[in-house]
């Protein structure tokens, strides 16, 4: 459904956006509100979200920049705050996502994402200023649990019923002994992944990158399979990435600290 009545923005963001058509994106699960936008200049996207928001669009905006250059991800146009909202204008990648490219093979998906995240894995972490380790993401889940973000409706069927406090009471009691340190997107779900025919064309919804083990990826990567290719593609994505025997202590544990997000 176009929207041609544009919403009210920001002057900073309103120069770009003048006369475009305005789409609601309903795909994914980004807690901004996301349009695309068919401007003179092209397709953009607009995300629109409250400041208040732990990790919000400015968190994304920061990471974005960081990570340009290093792997593809959107371009920032621009980025602006105004009363209790944030403002987030992103160029478009060529393509669609995992989830809407169904003319391209499965195989060739969860070989893309595999290949794509060992790529990002083997980045130097040593001047990452994003720390996702289990510690830091702890420390956001108690704020969000404390300001009530977190959709308990939303949890796994195996958890249904538990509160928020008792998801973080598992995930401290279960936190794995080592974490290994390398660049993670933070929320490989194949709506966040954008193909250009069989190819991997780039990575959004960033905001959750950082410094992380890679079970943080691999675990929500193949749950994401399992959901929208289904279970019989995952062996295949792990022996892509070149992991024959997947942690399964791992993948539950960050399974689990996802409820949280």
């Amino acid at each position: 459904m176009l929207v041609t009545t544009a919403l009210n923005v920001p002057a900073q963001i309103r120069r770009y956006v003048d006369g475009a058509e305005w789409e609601p994106v309903a795909i994914g699960e980004s807690r901004a509100s996301v349009f695309r936008l068919r401007t003179r200049a092209g397709i953009l996207f607009l995300k629109m979200g409250a400041a208040s928001q732990i990790n919000g669009l400015r968190a994304e905006k920061e990471r974005l920049e960081w990570l340009a250059g290093r792997v593809a991800v959107p371009e920032v146009i621009a980025f602006a705050m105004e009363d209790d909202g944030e403002f987030l204008l992103l160029s478009s990648l060529p393509g669609a996502n995992g989830v809407e490219a169904g003319h391209v093979h499965p195989k060739e998906i969860t070989a893309g994402l595999a290949h794509a995240l060992k790529r990002l894995h083997i980045q130097f972490v040593e001047r990452c200023p994003f720390d996702q380790s289990v510690n830091a993401q702890v420390r956001r889940a108690r704020q969000r649990i404390a300001k009530g973000l977190v959709d308990e409706s939303d949890f796994d069927d195996e958890r249904i019923g538990w509160s928020a406090a008792e998801v973080l009471a598992q995930v401290i009691a279960s936190r794995p002994d080592h974490e290994a340190r390398v660049i993670t997107h933070g929320d490989p779900y194949l709506p966040n992944v954008i193909f250009a025919g069989a190819e991997f064309a780039g990575f959004v919804d960033c905001g959750r990158a950082g410094v992380a083990d890679p079970y943080q990826d691999l675990a929500l990567a193949a749950r994401s399979i399992t959901f929208n290719l289904g279970a019989s593609w995952v062996e295949g994505f792990f022996r892509e990435y070149g992991i024959a025997e997947p942690d399964e202590r791992k993948l539950a544990f960050y399974r689990l600290l996802d409820e949280l997000f």
